[in-house]
């Protein structure tokens, strides 16, 4: 490569010139992060414009050619050759001759930062390796097929296309802006995590130079919208539609209502787990990826209603249908809910499943199946059942849980007080 004699560096550094080609003029000398650029001399014969319109540039201490084409102006920047003989250049193309050199003084501090960045290199891309890492670590799949999802839907629509070189604080601030539109404030953070982890990892592997999504603010966005309950009369119009209108995860619906089992334990369940004789389930695992059930304290068993346990047997005749149609195929592993190669549920399925039975029951699409255990809880706190037997049967280590994560659906009753009172006045009660 040509490097520039440091006798000429200092007589350029002390004269301000422009980029103009036929004379050299007062004006610029560009100059980003140590980095200066210097137009060609007219009194240096091996600089200045050459046959084919090209112009000669110091930056740094590379040269440069700078030439029109296509209606813009490109640069390439001369980095020697290959070992094969061939020139090795780094080319950079802007619309107005300004906005090259701006671009080519950028080139040569990320040369010098050692940022090898591809000029292909996407946000899109960034985000597939970081999430490719993660899987690499051991991830949940769950996990990495949610975040998969958020960079699909609301990363990539606006910034996937944006090579990480040119992406800046300020794309950041406006799509993190135009996301608080449409999602909550806890969703907003976990959408600009992503983007800054992507960011941070294409750092440590010198693909940018530095990580713009960190110097932005993650904005508030919308308000959560805390988990429903059904009714008694909307449960109601949901079991009498899972039990009669023919729906394959039927009996999903009806075990999670009547029992307050976790989504992911009722994925999990298996038949080995399930007393129909004497109607009660046990939940000894759960759907994560480990298998294991989110706290010691949600290995537990759980009493069924009579509708479950009738629910569960017509799941199990036809279940054992679906094996026999299956044959070798059917995958039997002794789940209780599978689809029809006895492959565990995805947990999409179950919820797309769930809608359409709450929109044949007349209750609309927007529930999702863990309201059903919010339901669970909420009709027993009605009914006067204590905050300690709801707290064992939904699985939770204390009651505190309970009452911080159900304290929508809990309705305490204070009975003891009254109790005391009747017993010490009661006979001041006025005769009828």
């Amino acid at each position: 490569m040509t490097r520039m004699p440091w006798k000429d560096r200092q007589r350029r550094g002390s004269q301000k010139t422009s980029l103009t080609h036929d004379c050299v003029t007062s004006g610029d000398v560009w100059h980003v992060r140590g980095i200066w650029a210097f137009p060609p001399r007219q009194s240096d014969p091996q600089q200045g414009r050459g046959e084919e319109g090209w112009v000669r540039v110091w930056v740094g201490e590379y040269t440069a050619s700078i030439y029109q084409e296509d209606g813009g102006w490109t640069g390439a920047i001369s980095l020697g050759r290959y070992p094969n003989g061939k020139r090795r250049r780094l080319k950079r193309k802007a619309p107005s001759e300004r906005a090259l050199m701006r671009k080519l003084v950028q080139a040569v501090a990320d040369l010098e930062r050692g940022v090898r960045a591809d000029r292909n290199y996407t946000v899109e891309r960034a985000a597939a390796d970081f999430l490719t890492q993660l899987e690499k670590l051991g991830r949940a799949p769950s996990t990495i097929e949610a975040y998969r999802g958020l960079v699909r839907w609301q990363l990539v629509p606006q910034l996937g296309q944006v090579r990480v070189r040119d992406l800046t604080a300020d794309h950041v601030e406006a799509w993190l802006h135009d996301r608080a539109g449409h999602l909550t404030s806890s969703s907003l953070k976990i959408v600009h995590g992503l983007l800054r982890r992507s960011l941070r990892r294409a750092e440590r592997h010198d693909k940018v130079g530095r990580n713009v999504a960190a110097l932005v603010d993650t904005p508030a966005g919308l308000p959560a919208q805390p988990s429903r309950s059904m009714s008694v009369e909307q449960a109601a119009a949901l079991l009498v539609e899972a039990v009669h209108g023919g729906h394959r995860l039927g009996a999903y619906v009806v075990l999670a209502l009547l029992s307050g089992l976790r989504t992911e334990e009722t994925r999990a369940l298996r038949w080995s787990d399930v007393d129909l004789v004497d109607g009660a389930v046990f939940v000894t695992s759960s759907a994560r990826h480990t298998g294991e059930t989110k706290t010691p304290g949600s290995r537990r068993g759980v009493a069924l209603a009579d509708l479950a346990v009738s629910a569960l047997r017509a799941h199990r005749v036809r279940q054992e249908e679906e094996k026999t149609a299956a044959g070798e195929e059917y995958q039997d592993d002794g789940l209780v809910f599978c689809d029809r190669a006895g492959r565990p549920l995805p947990s999409q399925q179950v919820r797309d499943e769930f809608r359409v039975m709450t929109a044949a029951a007349g209750l609309g699409r927007s529930w999702t199946p863990r309201e059903l255990r919010h339901t669970f809880v909420s009709i027993l706190s009605d009914h006067g059942v204590a905050v300690e037997k709801i707290s064992d049967l939904v699985g939770h280590a204390s009651t505190e849980v309970t009452e911080t994560v159900y304290r929508h659906q809990l309705r305490p009753v204070v009975r003891g007080g009254a109790e005391a009172m009747q017993e010490v006045f009661g006979d001041l009660m006025p005769a009828a």
